[in-house]
């Protein structure tokens, strides 16, 4: 490699290790325990899927944002709510949380046998930059490492050749493999994610890649929720960085020294914000907390809004109490003919679906009902959102 290109410093890839008494290590210890204990909580897992679906839109949108992309929350609801044509920049969100679902599915099938490798760089690259223009967030060439040369806008940082992006890669997929002990697994996925921004291996949509990429390696370290079958925890690693674009952007550019203190600053802002995120996701997992602060005050904001009747209210808080309900346990002062009525009405608005398992039982609705913009607003309140104040 050149040395001597004006903006490009040079330095090997190496594990860096913080001072027993750096509050890196105190972040380190905690995550640790976290992810020893797979979280389960008290909230029923059909809800809980339902906001792990959003969570992976605001994941996607966010993760579009840093790159320019100026789709706000309000415009995607209305476009799942609406059923509006999909423009671009929304295509783009969409291709981001579609690989989101690809990467859990293949985790999930093998957990054991999930491999982080060039075939899976790429294909990540790949889905998220197909069906897109080479003009806007598009690359001529999917899931293939660049041969060009490439600039980062607004940065000093001058990314390595193109003849020495396969060989950067294997080192960082080799230190990635590398059999360190456990401990360090969360600073060498902070490094990682860096290195892959470093490098630059694509000719674009390198920062959606390597967000993805941060997602699959927190996967494979054991960041998850407990249930029937192996599933992502209801993490969201891209509001570390997509809350505030500048710091994400300053603490990449502090990183580019390649100096100890430096890549451990970088590794304290990573290991910070998943630790916020985390904490986000047990008060989530605790069903009476999501209940009170959440579900009741959305549904609520529903009605008063007129988005349901009297008797539709009672029905959908009816479901906070008992989370799979049936007809004979609503008594809405009506006969039971009524009652299905109604209960039909709230399914086809979606905002009651079939419970699993459960014949003619059914339980609260979110994703895609009139109710999911409400408890994404009360969300926003809350402070959960990556994007704030745009709902």
């Amino acid at each position: 490699m050149e040395a001597n290109v004006p903006g490009r410093v040079s330095f090997p890839l190496r594990l860096v290790r913080p001072e027993f008494d750096d509050p890196l290590m105190d972040l380190i210890l905690e995550l640790d325990h976290q992810r020893r204990f797979v979280l389960g909580g008290s909230t029923p897992p059909q809800l809980f899927f339902q906001l792990k679906q959003l969570f992976h839109i605001f994941e996607s949108l966010g993760s579009a944002r840093i790159e320019g992309n100026r789709t706000t929350i309000a415009e995607w609801v209305d476009k799942e709510l609406e059923g509006r044509p999909v423009a671009e920049p929304v295509q783009e969100i969409l291709n981001i949380d579609h690989a989101l679902a690809w990467v859990e599915s293949v985790w999930s099938a093998d957990p054991i046998a999930f491999r982080i490798d060039h075939r899976l760089v790429r294909e990540l690259h790949r889905q998220v930059t197909g069906s897109l223009s080479v003009t806007a967030e598009g690359d001529a060439t999917p899931g293939s490492y660049r041969t060009i040369p490439v600039r980062i806008s607004g940065a000093e940082h001058q990314p390595p050749e193109a003849a020495d992006v396969q060989p950067l890669m294997e080192e960082l997929l080799s230190f990635l493999a590398k059999d360190d002990p456990g401990k360090y697994d969360l600073i060498k996925i902070a490094l990682a994610h860096h290195r892959f921004a470093w490098i630059h291996p694509f000719a674009n949509g390198n920062g959606r890649t390597v967000r993805l990429l941060t997602y699959a390696l927190l996967l494979k370290a054991g960041f998850r929720v407990g249930s029937t079958r192996p599933v992502a925890r209801l993490i969201n690693p891209t509001a570390v960085f997509c809350s505030d674009r500048n710091a994400y952007y300053s603490h990449l550019a502090r990183a580019d020294s390649g100096k100890d203190d430096d890549l451990l600053g970088w590794c304290l802002y990573v290991l910070a914000g998943l630790k916020a995120e985390l904490d986000k996701v047990n008060q989530l997992l605790d069903y009476p907390w999501l209940t009170k602060n959440v579900l009741e005050p959305a549904i609520i904001e529903l009605h008063q809004k007129n988005g349901i009747s009297d008797r539709e209210r009672s029905i959908l808080l009816a479901t906070l109490v008992t989370p799979q309900i049936k007809n004979s346990d609503l008594h809405l002062g009506v006969g039971q003919v009524q009652t299905s009525r109604i209960l039909g009405e709230l399914r086809k608005r979606r905002l009651l679906v079939n419970a699993p398992d459960a014949e003619r039982k059914y339980a609260l609705g979110i994703h895609g009902s009139p109710l999911m913009r409400t408890v994404i607003r009360q969300l926003d309140r809350l402070g959960f959102l990556p994007i704030r104040g745009e709902i």
